[in-house]
């Protein structure tokens, strides 16, 4: 079977100063690791409180726009955020990977290609600062709604990334959605329309060469004629049961790789988006303090003042004195506490 996307998003740790903090930077030399339902950085549990900025490398390609990436994550650094979730893809369209099929911008590409930082002249292999690859965002195949189809493209790729790079984790971009190796799950976990995607949160995530489970959360959108105490049910329902599966069945780390609250919900407020925020981050942190599977959360997404283009109606501004965001850096300090202490702001993870 061809591998047409190979890497999809990338988690890289953000090796900055968290000076405006007070704590110490993170080690460069350590990678992340996993030990059973756990993350592990420099021989402690590593728990992520971290953000998506799909637009980094798309920023990054232009010197004049390149400013706007300084000012997101030091935003990120003084709220305390460890994981940058960004794409390692982009097909069609303005400052593309791939032009066309079989034709790639070098421009845009040379680093990929090279895989070696133009600056540390470190290979991505061996950069401590990414901490793990994602086969695909959210990959799908509705052809086969038995998920068989998915389940063995991941079971090969999975490994084939494994012999190209074997310290960094790899995961596999799912939404969460559940196929027929769980019959209950499927039923009173997933959205009607996501029986026919072809995924499988079970077979596609037992996979030896997978090292953590992937879920996303967007019940405004799965469920637009519930009401908002619906809404915040199922999605602390829809994390419990993932979390509970990720440790009895998977024996692996989950990370909720996308939630977030759009604006453009009927009647939405401010505190609507905050109670979103809140439900997500108690019950990650619940299972994190317990030394559960839930490794952390990743909103979407992060921008910066003045990318008004980039706004979907889920944008963060961290520069913002806003109510959600004393919310996420709550969190980060909170996780910290129970994450070795005194706080490394660290990584990403890049599909």
């Amino acid at each position: 079977m061809n591998c047409l996307c190979l890497v999809a998003f990338l988690a890289i740790v953000i090796a900055q100063s968290y000076s405006v903090l007070g704590v110490e930077a993170a080690s460069s030399d350590g990678f992340v690791s996993r030990k059973g339902i756990q993350f592990i950085l420099n021989g402690k549990p590593f728990y992520a409180n971290g953000f998506n900025a799909y637009w980094l490398g798309y920023e990054a390609t232009d010197p004049a726009t390149r400013f706007k990436i300084t000012y997101a994550l030091q935003n990120a650094t003084t709220n305390g955020l460890t994981i940058a979730r960004t794409w390692g893809f982009r097909d069609g369209g303005y400052r593309a990977l791939q032009i066309t099929p079989g034709s790639y911008d070098e421009l845009t590409f040379q680093t990929m290609v090279n895989r070696v930082n133009t600056f540390t002249k470190i290979a991505y292999k061996d950069e401590a600062a990414i901490m793990a690859w994602e086969l695909m965002n959210e990959p799908q195949c509705k052809a086969d709604p038995s998920g068989k189809t998915l389940t063995a493209w991941i079971s090969e790729m999975a490994p084939y990334v494994k012999s190209l790079d074997s310290n960094h984790l790899l995961g596999t971009g799912l939404e969460g959605f559940y196929g027929d190796s769980s019959p209950e799950r499927k039923t009173s976990l997933n959205p009607v329309a996501a029986n026919v995607l072809g995924t499988d949160f079970i077979a596609n995530h037992n996979i030896d060469a997978i090292d953590f489970a992937s879920i996303h959360a967007y019940p405004d959108l799965w469920f637009p004629n519930l009401n908002e105490t619906g809404r915040l049910d199922y999605l602390s329902y829809w994390i419990e049961g993932h979390m509970e599966d990720a440790e009895s069945i998977l024996k692996k780390p989950l990370i909720l790789g996308e939630f977030g609250k759009p604006t453009e919900t009927p009647g939405y407020t401010q505190a609507q988006r905050d109670a979103v925020f809140v439900v997500t981050f108690e019950t990650i942190y619940e299972s994190a303090a317990k030394g559960g599977p839930a490794a952390g959360a990743l909103f979407w997404h992060l921008i910066s003042d003045g990318m008004n283009n980039f706004k979907d109606g889920l944008a963060i501004v961290l520069s913002d004195k806003s109510s959600t965001n004393s919310i996420i850096g709550q969190q980060s300090r909170k996780l910290r506490l129970i994450g070795g202490g005194k706080g490394k702001l660290s990584r990403k993870i890049k599909n």
